[in-house]
């Protein structure tokens, strides 16, 4: 990255886990609406937002990185294979399908909109809490701004070590959300964040930030001039 790309700070943030339920919102509404104006076909529109849902809680429930993704993934193909297998001599197949279609799964659409009504709000809720507890990195310092009343803790970049994780596959699949562990130097216990978003963009933005700091300091120990100072792209990891 050149020095008229770099940008001299930008913002990230920790969201709660919650807004992985993005899924569900959008199905809620699309159901509302499905069940609304093809009420003939109730059943399929609340067999599928139960699918979604299901799928959804499931990513909130359990981590899955790669190793166990993996596992669940195998897992998943030898269960459908084993049933394939199995239903070639007896017909267990139909029998699950009779079940599945014999369910009586629906909702009236005031049920989906207010579900969605719900959760926006909840989401509503996150978006104005994160806009208090954020984390801001420029060459120089790392600092956390956090609460109402706008209470700051500064670390030195002097040192910092800075590493994401892809703790979750269905997570960064989501929202290529992951983790961040800082460890400031001088600090016994690192900083992990949680539910980072775009922590692709936030890892090669602090590299590079963190990379223009070495290169600056190594040029002032040598007694050569610093590079001028650039223009702040404070949003730039923002989310």
């Amino acid at each position: 990255m050149s020095t008229a790309e770099q940008p001299e700070t930008f913002i990230f943030r920790s969201w709660p886990k919650m807004i992985f339920l993005w899924p569900t919102t959008v199905v809620c509404l699309a159901m509302g609406l499905a069940t609304h104006f093809s009420p003939a076909h109730h059943e399929t529109w609340g067999g599928i937002f139960m699918f979604v849902f299901g799928i959804n809680l499931l990513v909130l429930t359990f981590d899955f990185p790669r190793t166990t993704s993996l596992t669940f993934t195998m897992a998943v193909i030898a269960v459908v294979l084993g049933l394939v297998l199995i239903n070639q001599y007896v017909e267990i197949i139909p029998g699950i399908a009779k079940f599945f279609s014999s369910l009586d799964i629906h909702a009236s659409p005031d049920f989906y909109y207010t579900f969605f009504a719900v959760l926006m709000i909840l989401f509503i809720g996150m978006y104005i809490i994160t806009r208090f507890d954020y984390w801001i990195l420029s060459s120089n310092e790392l600092v956390h701004h956090q609460g109402l009343l706008g209470d700051v803790e500064r670390f030195s970049t002097a040192g910092l070590k800075l590493n994401s994780e892809l703790s979750d596959v269905f997570e960064y699949l989501l929202w290529g959300a992951g983790r961040i562990v800082m460890t400031p130097s001088g600090t016994h216990r690192p900083i992990i964040l949680d539910n980072v978003p775009n922590i692709k963009r936030v890892t090669r933005n602090a590299d590079a930030i963190l990379e223009y700091r070495t290169v600056r300091v190594e040029h002032q120990a040598k007694g050569h001039t610093a590079p001028p100072p650039v223009e702040p792209i404070a949003d730039d990891g923002e989310a």
